[in-house]
């Protein structure tokens, strides 16, 4: 790590002067960023489908901004309706996971954010923005930034990458109108409260604190049960190509259910038919799990045997502490509230 060292010096020095030097632009209606310090792992999607929860329960029509981490299009795209007919290498897994489970909200992929607001104006009836991963995107200002902070790995080695997995010191907690602690469940009481000072240290507000719980097994498409009583007698192995693969497989393990194998691939790995077959062919007879976000990649080629092996463990967002905190601080943020 010392070696990769003055790379990180030199990432921050170019990071703090992209922030200096870009001129912010606005926005003709109110924009929430959810981002985090790290690369990747902090459970912020089912936080972005919390927010747009709260925002459309005021009657209010998000249009999500994100760049698409990981597609292989580089066209922006308006995602609507759910998407259903888009292909997940195009549009990037989680824009995609967003748009099917809010399928009245707008989805806009592509790295030009604000370029891509003025391109679909007219496609759009926003009421609110939501900048997915917008903590380090300077182009545009927004009126509230929440954090997410992963309780199981909140900083790293303290380094910035590529030495560590920060994007910026800490410190940067300060800019932060709301933190939210995730993966709590995963450290005990006393780690949580070290880490909860640590983060005070930047950010004199309460944190609010999270874990994902409501565990539920749906089919390959997201819209039906899966019968787990057919993991009876039967292995069970976890499949899973996310930032944080540990928190995947303490949710199985607190749904009840008994992994014997995990397949672990690579945050926002692409998948095709060959690579799941070849799976389901080394395990026989067993199931797999896998995330919602790995989901919406593997049911655009998904066949009936897929279909049939392939359960799907669903997690919402579970309010520890602060849900009060959370509310308050979003629908002081949002238009005629």
């Amino acid at each position: 790590m010392k070696l990769l060292y003055p790379l990180s010096l030199a990432y921050e020095l170019l990071s703090k002067a992209d922030r200096s030097f870009t001129k912010q632009k606005t926005l003709d209606k109110p924009v929430i960023s959810v981002g985090n310090l790290t690369w990747g792992g902090t459970g912020k999607t089912p936080i972005v489908i919390e927010l747009l929860e709260l925002i459309t329960k005021q009657n209010l029509t998000p249009v999500v901004l994100t760049r698409g981490y990981g597609r292989k299009s580089k066209e922006s795209l308006h995602l609507k309706s759910g998407a259903f007919d888009v292909n997940p290498s195009e549009s990037g897994d989680e824009p995609l996971l967003i748009a099917r489970s809010f399928p009245n909200a707008d989805v806009i992929v592509g790295s030009g954010r604000y370029k891509n607001v003025l391109k679909f104006r007219n496609s759009i009836n926003p009421g609110v923005f939501v900048l997915d991963d917008g903590f380090q995107h300077w182009k545009i200002k927004r009126d509230l930034d929440i954090v997410c902070v992963n309780a199981a790995n909140p900083f790293g080695n303290g380094m910035v990458i590529p030495a560590g997995i920060l994007r910026e010191k800490p410190s940067a907690l300060e800019r932060a109108g709301l933190v939210v602690i995730t993966n709590s469940d995963m450290i005990s009481g006393e780690m949580l409260e070290d880490l909860n000072r640590r983060i005070m240290k930047y950010y004199a507000k309460e944190t609010v604190i999270t874990y994902y719980g409501d565990c539920k097994y749906k089919n390959i498409g997201l819209n039906e049960d899966f019968g787990v009583n057919k993991f009876l007698g039967k292995d069970v192995y976890s499949l899973s190509g996310i930032g944080f693969a540990k928190g995947f497989a303490n949710s199985i393990e607190k749904s009840g259910v008994q992994v014997k194998g995990s397949f672990v691939l690579s945050d926002h790995e692409s998948y095709d038919k060959k690579i799941i077959t070849d799976i389901l062919d080394k395990i026989g007879d067993a199931y797999l799990v896998t995330t919602a976000k790995d989901a919406v990649k593997i049911g655009y080629f998904a066949d009936e045997k897929i279909k049939e092996k392939i359960a799907v463990l669903t997690v919402k967002t579970v309010f520890k502490k602060g849900k009060e905190q959370w509310e308050k601080t979003i629908l002081k943020n949002l238009p005629h509230s």
